[in-house]
């Protein structure tokens, strides 16, 4: 399914058509009931249960979904402009192990040179667990190697492509696809420093093998939605395992008896504890 504005393309066996919504609204990747409506083409009566979501607080403070019935999720960041922002990876990774989704990290338009720092951050993210991928659609560097591991599940699931704008979801989705039309490729605003939003809408791509991809507007800032202060940190990478003195431990800087400090590496700890202060309702960092 794919989705502009109140407008959404529905696909089932008889083909495509263009629907409108009608009351609940619906997301990329929902499963959708329809009837004939004159005139529209057809009107979505009713979503069907979602088994996943992807969700973010959005600026106004209240929930956002993103996406729905998810495989996993596909962390796209680069090098460059714009730059690579590990805390916006530890994010995603919260709000995608929260609702169970397997999560790729790709390392986007390395040909222009990999800095040391973001070498050192994704090599600790990945003692955590976290599979890495270093890419470059200019290069052709690790295209092989991302197709492959998309096709070790796609089933009927599909993978969110997600990132901010610029980082080149949609250049690596064509070069994933090249005999479909993914639509237009941005560049980066010489003013921000952030990438364009070529992406406005959000789109399903069927993969050769079966599955599909969704590729998505791009998002600056992401913080998890449906995560509380108590769970955050039972999905943050290098907090899992940490057993403190006290079971309602939040690992907060001087908490009597935590075991975070020896457990979890400083960057990680620093990132958790900004990403709590945010949703302990001090002033967003990312």
């Amino acid at each position: 399914m794919e989705t502009v504005g109140r407008r959404v393309r529905v696909r089932d066996a008889e083909g495509e058509r263009v629907c409108f919504l009608s009351g609940q609204r619906a997301v990329v990747g929902d499963r959708v009931a329809w009837v004939e409506a004159r005139g529209e083409g057809g009107k979505i009566v009713r979503v069907l249960d979602r088994h996943n979501a992807l969700q973010r607080v959005g600026s106004n403070g209240r929930e956002q979904l993103l996406a729905a019935n998810l495989t996993g999720l596909v962390l796209v960041q680069s090098v460059g402009t714009p730059g690579f922002r590990p805390a916006l990876l530890d994010r995603y990774m919260v709000g995608a192990r929260a609702e169970g989704l397997e999560v790729i990290a790709v390392l986007n338009k390395v040909d222009l040179g990999v800095p040391a720092e973001v070498v050192t951050a994704l090599a600790l993210r990945e003692a955590q667990g976290l599979r890495v991928i270093h890419t470059s659609v200019a290069a052709g560097v690790g295209l092989t190697e991302l197709a492959a591991l998309l096709a070790e599940r796609t089933e009927d699931g599909t993978w969110a492509f997600v990132g901010g704008s610029g980082v080149g979801k949609t250049s690596l989705i064509g070069a994933l696809l090249p005999d479909q039309d993914v639509g237009a490729i941005g560049d980066v605003s010489e003013y921000w420093g952030t990438g364009r939003h070529t992406t406005t809408r959000s789109v399903l791509f069927t993969l050769p093998g079966g599955g599909e991809i969704a590729d998505s507007p791009g998002i600056r800032n992401f913080t998890p939605a449906g995560v509380t202060t108590e769970t955050a940190r039972l999905h943050f990478p290098g907090l899992e395992e940490v057993r403190c003195l006290y079971r309602d431990c939040l690992h907060r800087e001087g908490e009597d008896g935590c075991a975070a400090v020896d457990a979890c590496p400083p960057e990680l700890l620093q990132s958790y504890r900004q990403l709590l202060d945010e949703m302990l309702g001090a002033t967003p960092t990312i």
